[in-house]
């Protein structure tokens, strides 16, 4: 049968003289009080100091502020133990994001250990048994057949080198200041590496993830894979993408490392100021992202993608670009050395297209005409000085 406190909450039981007034002599006959509503009013009744489940008026007001107060004490706890363990649960997470991201990979390690790029002498290419191999075109290329044990090189010379099945093999190749090379990795994917450069990569891609490590410059055309990104690591830089066409400038010297995406989609992964320490930024086409170590930012803007990627033809193009960066760019194509006997030159601007078949005192000759300053050769060294 049906109690008449079945449907009542507590609160209702204590607040309704007559529900009260019988539930308080059920409690002094000591009979037992099997609904859990009931039992429940008796009990805050008792906790809140009162013998007596009857109250009066004055009482009710006092035991329903109590209530209130324990209930929102409650409710408190409550959510500070949830915030406490959500708190808890993100540093866990964000710490193994952070060991996970900046942790050494094999690549970095290798590339810690791994030959300087020289000023000048032959192309060199570094193989798993540190047995070198010579390049001394100007203008190189070097393929890999699919399992990375065959190398061709300029289409005349055939390498071999051992290379397990699940084996990690890397090689490295290192591109002095006056050559280029155009190497075709064992996935297809094609890399123009410029002037004062040093490419390090696997023969073959043993695991899902397709790593290079790189210093100095070089265009990327990599071949599409979803399920095998291909990630640019430099020492202050990581570039993450599926399929696409970008170029990656990192040199030493420079006080930015730079991006290019021509076409297709990178990330950006760079040690910035989120609170873990690193930072992830996407890319569109035609855009130009800067990244400054010191400041740990990045800084995207439009630009003409030509300007970037005409090295790989043979040509350089400009659009007001300063005297200063122009003449780094053709000391390191030519590994010429080129100084200005007036630092205000550097800031001077220069536009226009520059073929780099031509010699660098042709080069130089219509740069001088353009923006009056004089070049001349003095002790093996190129001075430019203002007319």
């Amino acid at each position: 049968m049906k109690n008449k406190y079945s449907d009542k909450k507590a609160e209702e039981i204590l607040t309704d003289d007559f529900l009260a007034e019988e539930l308080n002599q059920k409690i002094q006959s000591k009979e037992q009080i099997n609904d859990d509503e009931a039992a429940l009013a008796v009990h805050i009744a008792k906790i809140s100091g009162e013998k007596n489940i009857l109250l009066e008026l004055n009482q009710k007001d006092i035991l329903g502020n109590r209530v209130t107060h324990t209930i929102n004490t409650y409710k408190r706890r409550k959510l500070i133990a949830r915030l406490s363990y959500a708190a808890v649960l993100i540093l866990i997470v964000g710490l193994s994001v952070f060991f996970q991201i900046n942790k050494e990979t094999d690549i970095r390690t290798f590339a810690k250990q791994s030959t300087s790029v020289p000023l000048s002498g032959n192309t060199r290419l570094i193989l798993s048994d540190e047995k070198e191999v010579l390049i001394s075109s100007n203008e190189s290329k070097i393929e890999y057949e699919a399992e990375g044990k065959g190398i061709k090189i300029d289409a005349l010379h055939d390498v071999n080198q051992l290379v397990e099945n699940d084996e990690m093999v890397m090689n490295t190749v290192v591109v002095p200041y006056g050559k280029r090379t155009q190497i075709t990795l064992s996935d297809n994917s094609r890399i123009w590496l410029n002037s004062g450069s040093k490419l390090i990569y696997p023969a073959r891609f043993a695991t899902d993830k397709r790593e290079v490590y790189l210093e100095g410059e070089a265009i990327f055309e990599v071949s599409h894979n979803p399920e095998h990104p291909f990630f640019v690591v430099t020492s202050d830089l990581e570039v993450k993408v599926l399929g696409t066409i970008f170029n990656v400038s990192s040199y030493k010297d420079d006080r930015t490392t730079s991006t290019i995406l021509e076409s297709g989609s990178v990330e950006l992964n760079y040690k910035g100021n989120s609170l873990f320490g690193r930072s992830k930024e996407k890319m569109v086409p035609g855009t130009l992202a800067l990244y400054d170590p010191k400041k740990g930012t990045v800084i995207q803007t439009k630009v003409n993608i030509e300007q970037y990627m005409s090295w790989r033809d043979g040509y350089f193009v400009f659009e007001k670009q300063p005297l200063g960066a122009i003449l780094k760019k053709i000391s390191r194509y030519y590994n010429v050395s080129i100084q200005m006997n007036d630092q205000e030159l550097a800031k001077e601007t220069f536009s226009g297209p520059l073929d780099l078949k031509n010699s660098p005192a042709q080069v130089l000759g219509i740069i001088a005409e353009i923006i009056n300053v004089k070049v001349e050769y003095i002790d093996n060294q190129i001075i430019i000085t203002r007319i």
